[in-house]
């Protein structure tokens, strides 16, 4: 049994519409979250990690999984000598608990980012 939700309709900023599937399992993945237009005009790559953290806790949270219970993300990124940035916006989000996480270096990202984050997670 499965469930996919798609919520381009519920979210104007989005530029591509995102699936959160949840199968018997009961492992949840998230497609890619990216910073805004305008945090990515205004803001370096850790104030858009941490905003694309907080859209990856508000799917999750709407799919009944907390922080806590995301088990891994993939992180890319257009600039892999911010990596130390990431790291401290990660420590700063998860409170010294994350996820296991994965980078990947990638020459372009939706609205210009310099991040991009997906991630899977557990529903209890």
């Amino acid at each position: 049994m499965s469930e996919n939700i798609t919520r381009k309709e519920r979210d104007s900023s989005l530029t591509t519409p995102y699936s959160v599937r949840n199968r018997g399992l009961q492992l949840v993945c998230f497609d890619g979250q990216v910073p805004s237009k305008e945090t990515v005009l205004d803001q370096g790559v850790r104030t858009q990690t941490l905003e694309a953290l907080e859209r990856v806790r508000t799917v999750a949270a709407e799919a009944g999984v907390s922080r806590q219970e995301l088990m891994r993300t993939t992180v890319y990124l257009t600039d892999m000598s911010q990596l130390e940035a990431v790291t401290q916006a990660y420590d700063e989000f998860f409170e010294g608990q994350r996820p296991s996480r994965t980078f990947v270096g990638v020459e372009q990202l939706p609205n210009d980012a310099t991040v991009q984050i997906e991630a899977t997670g557990v529903c209890k």
